[in-house]
């Protein structure tokens, strides 16, 4: 569908001189009746075609993209001059939803930047509560919320959102990296080896691809990637052989000294957050009328919603039972107590899945430390995912 939308950009820019000497504007009265007919006559052919390369710039979620191009055409400033920008949205019903969207997104990247996660949080949230149409650009936006997420230590909101974004842009390298790191953290080894094959899949193709195309060479970035994707890899699998439990208190959200009371707090709001009923209510369904693709999404973020609720469940069963916890505790203690006697790599962020410091202080900064912004503007050259 993606392509589509490069197709008639590419049509729209090659065709521009013949279409415009065999254009018709019948019909055109009626959408610009309050309009002064001088554009009919000498702006609306190009003011359509340009409509068109807009909107499919922002089905293909490049919205910097489609203002730019907008702003960089004689004739549309030439119209927004003579008529102003307001008259002129019925030209480009997207052009006021998409300032807006870009507003969103570049406040929340400057407040990433700058350490203010919540409030990269709340910037994110704001485009997404647009029901972007765009999948390309609602992944960006959940991918970025994800990384501010987990910056504040939210991990199972970080999860959820990596698990949008994956389900929005299955080739999404950077959300699949990132939630393959975030269940490690949590110690899900088996779940982040799955990501970490798929991982693996798409750098293959990409590197597969680019060996096929002519005089084209593998980038040297792209190879690394892909060692590194299978170094990983080979950890998780290692790591899942020794059946270590889950971090509950992490899943949670709180502290290993937290009271009946506030686990409670958090497991009810945790539950009530990631209940598989409300998966994909913040998703805008496009107007392609796609219907086999919507529900293939659909699908996947019910899948991905329930196996989290089940896994909020589970550690609300364990810490709230007085005697499982204190089981679960001990063998907390005793696996930190075996690791202080190894010797430890600074660099190896795994180590902060399994320490639980009385004040949650390790915990914290552990997930600032390996928590990074999605947005396209942060982004490497295509192709890098972290």
């Amino acid at each position: 569908m993606l392509r589509r939308y490069e197709d008639v950009i590419q049509l729209c820019e090659e065709t521009l001189e013949a279409a415009e000497k065999n254009f018709s504007i019948s019909g055109a009265n009626e959408l610009l009746s309050n309009m002064d007919a001088e554009i009919l006559e000498n702006y609306l052919f190009r003011t359509w075609r340009f409509g068109l390369i807009f909107k499919s710039n922002f089905y293909l979620g490049k919205l910097e993209e489609a203002l730019e191009f907008l702003e960089k055409q004689e004739t549309w400033n030439s119209m927004v001059a003579k008529f102003g920008t307001e008259s002129l949205e019925s030209l480009i019903p997207q052009l006021s939803t998409v300032r807006e969207l870009v507003r969103h997104k570049s406040a929340g990247n400057r407040a990433f930047q700058k350490g203010r996660h919540a409030e990269a949080v709340e910037h994110y949230s704001a485009a997404l509560s647009f029901n972007v149409e765009s999948r390309p650009f609602a992944a960006v936006c959940f991918g970025n919320r994800a990384a501010a997420y987990q910056a504040l230590g939210n991990i199972t909101d970080a999860i959820a959102d990596c698990s949008l974004a994956i389900a929005l842009d299955a080739n999404y390298l950077k959300a699949i990296s990132r939630r393959a790191t975030l269940f490690e953290l949590i110690r899900d080894y088996d779940q982040a080896a799955k990501d970490l094959q798929r991982l693996i899949s798409l750098l293959s193709k990409q590197i597969e691809e680019k060996s096929n195309s002519m005089g084209a060479s593998v980038p040297t970035g792209t190879a690394a990637d892909l060692r590194q994707a299978r170094q990983r890899l080979y950890q998780m699998e290692e790591q899942a052989k020794r059946g270590i439990p889950l971090n509950f208190y992490l899943i949670l959200g709180v502290e290993a000294l937290v009271t009946a009371t506030d686990l409670k707090k958090a497991y009810r709001k945790a539950a009530l957050r990631h209940h598989p009923d409300k998966a994909g209510q913040s998703l805008a369904r496009g107007e392609s009328g796609d219907d086999g693709l919507w529900k293939e999404i659909a699908d996947e973020v019910y899948k991905d919603t329930d196996k989290l609720f089940k896994m909020i469940g589970e550690a609300y069963a364990i810490l709230s039972d007085t005697t499982k916890r204190t089981q679960y505790d001990i063998e907390e203690e005793m696996r930190n107590g075996t690791k202080k006697n190894m010797s430890k790599n600074p660099n190896d962020t795994s180590n902060y899945a399994e320490e639980r410091g009385g004040t949650g202080r390790q915990w914290r900064e552990g997930w600032r430390s390996s928590a990074g912004p999605y947005s396209r503007g942060f982004e490497p050259r295509p192709g890098r995912y972290y």
